[in-house]
C-alpha cells in the first residue's frame, strides 16, 4: 500500500481503489501522488476509485494545472480502466462549489458521483463493478464492508 503524508492508497480490495488525502500537498509530494496514480493505470486492469477528500487542504493553482496536464496526458489508459470515481467531500459549501465548477468547465471522460460520506460512495463503486461483470470483487468489497 504506497502512501504519501498527503495521499495514501489502499489497493486491498482491488479492483476497488481507496485514496485518502489529507492536507495540502507539496510539489514533491504531489508529483509522488501522480506517479503512484499512474502506476495503478499502468497496471491495464478495470478499477473504481474512491476518493475521500474529507481532509484535503487547498491546491494551488499549479498543483491544479499539474493534475490538468497529467490527466490529458493519461486522457487513453484512465478512459479504457477507470470505471468510475466516486468522490467523498465535505458538505463545505466552497469547497462544492470549487469541485462543481471545476467538473462544470472540465468535465471527466468517466463516470463520477460527489457524495458527503463513505457508505454512498463504496455502495457506487459496487454498482460500478457490477454494472461490468466484476460481480465476485463487487461482493468482496460488499461483505468487507457489512453494510453495503
Amino acid at each position: 500500500m504506497p502512501a504519501t503524508p498527503f495521499c495514501t492508497f489502499d489497493d486491498s480490495l482491488w479492483p476497488l481503489l481507496r485514496l485518502r488525502v489529507v492536507g495540502e500537498a507539496s510539489n514533491q509530494q504531489f508529483e509522488e501522488y501522480l506517479k503512484v496514480s499512474a502506476s495503478y493505470f499502468h497496471r491495464g486492469e478495470p478499477h473504481v476509485v474512491v476518493s475521500d477528500l474529507l481532509h484535503v487542504g487547498m491546491i494551488s493553482a499549479e498543483l491544479r494545472r499539474r493534475q490538468a496536464e497529467w490527466t490529458a496526458r493519461h486522457e487513453g489508459i484512465i478512459r479504457r480502466t477507470l470505471l468510475g470515481n466516486a468522490f467523498v467531500i465535505s458538505n463545505a459549501p466552497f469547497f462544492r462549489l470549487g469541485l462543481n465548477i471545476l467538473f462544470h468547465l472540465n468535465p471527466p471522460s468517466w463516470p463520477y458521483v460527489v457524495v458527503s460520506n463513505m457508505e454512498p460512495a463504496l455502495a457506487w463503486a459496487v454498482v460500478r463493478l457490477e454494472e461490468v461483470g466484476l460481480r465476485e470483487p463487487a461482493e468482496r468489497v460488499r461483505r468487507h464492508f457489512d453494510r453495503l
